[in-house]
This record gives structure tokens, C-alpha cells and sequence, in this order.
């Protein structure tokens, strides 16, 4: 009798939401303390996604496919776990930018505009203006939580490629001799 294949969702979901939680938890923290406008803590969200994937995935090879998976479903497991905490973190995204503090897009615009005057010191006014409303054409909450969950998915995909070479783990005593 064949067995059936183990699926990953469950304990991708489990260790998605983990995963999101802990990011929406580190978010807060920023906000709070005020250092959400940093852009270098920013990046640590998505090592913390990482951290979660492999995590997930390590937890699925051992406690469901008895210390064994291959290269395809640990990135299948990794990008799952991905998924589920960027869908949470997209949600948490909206309703943090919409509801809980809405000032804080006028604040990253506020940013852009310092930077696209420091770097450009030669643009005009209206070209400034110009780029600004292009820019807050894109800063609304909607469009900030698909633009979090397409750079979740972004970092799953090329993450999930370089740690699921070392989570996985073939079972060699299952090969035919041959």
C-alpha cells in the first residue's frame, strides 16, 4: 500500500502565523519607540521572516516526515510559511496605515521628499511636486500592504531557494539498489 504524501500546510499555517505575529510584534516595537522611519531596522522583519521559514520548515522535516525532506518541500514549506505570515502581515499592514496611524504615511512622505531634495538638488519645484504625487499615488494603505505581501513573497522565493539546500534532507535508505 502507498502512502500518501504528507501535506506542509498545516504546519505552514501554524508557523506562518507565528512567524507574522512575531513581525507585526517587532513593527509595533519600532512604532513605539519611534524608529519605524528607520529603513536598516526595517530589514530585520524580513530576517525574522527568514528565521521563521527555515524555523517552520526544520520543525515540518522533523516532527512530520521523520527527519527527512527533500529540496522541493522544504521551498514548498519555507514559501508556505511565507505566504501565511505575509497574508497577516498585509492585513496588520492596512489596518496599522489606515486606522491605528495614518500619520505616519505623511511621515514617510515627508522623508521622500528630504530625499529626493538631497539627491537632487538641481530638480525644480514642480519637478519635486511631480515626483511627490507620484509617490503619494502609491502611499495608501491598500497599495502599502500588496506592495508588503508581493516583497514577502519576493523574499520567500529567493530565501526559500538558498536555505532549503541546507534544510533538506534526503532519506537515503529508501533508494533502490542499484
Amino acid at each position: 500500500m502507498e502512502e500518501k504524501p504528507k501535506s506542509s500546510t498545516p504546519n505552514a499555517l501554524t508557523y506562518g502565523l507565528i512567524t507574522g505575529v512575531v513581525m507585526i510584534v517587532y513593527s509595533l516595537l519600532l512604532y513605539l519607540l519611534n524608529l519605524h522611519l528607520n529603513k536598516y531596522l526595517g530589514y530585520i522583519s524580513f530576517l525574522l521572516l527568514i528565521a521563521g521559514m527555515v524555523y517552520g520548515t526544520i520543525q515540518f522535516r522533523n516532527k512530520v516526515m521523520n527527519g527527512f525532506i527533500s529540496y522541493g518541500k522544504a521551498y514548498s514549506s519555507g514559501f508556505m510559511i511565507a505566504l501565511f505570515a505575509g497574508i497577516l502581515g498585509a492585513i496588520y499592514s492596512f489596518i496599522f496605515y489606515q486606522f491605528i496611524a495614518p500619520d505616519v504615511v505623511r511621515e514617510i512622505l515627508d522623508m521622500t521628499r528630504q530625499n529626493i531634495m538631497a539627491r537632487g538638488p538641481e530638480m525644480t519645484d514642480e519637478q519635486i511636486e511631480q515626483a511627490m504625487n507620484m509617490t503619494s499615488k502609491f502611499m495608501t494603505p491598500p497599495l502599502m500592504s500588496i506592495f508588503f505581501l508581493i516583497y514577502c513573497l519576493i523574499v520567500a522565493a529567493i530565501g526559500g531557494l538558498i536555505t532549503s539546500a541546507f534544510i533538506k534532507k534526503e532519506d537515503k535508505s529508501a533508494s533502490p539498489i542499484v
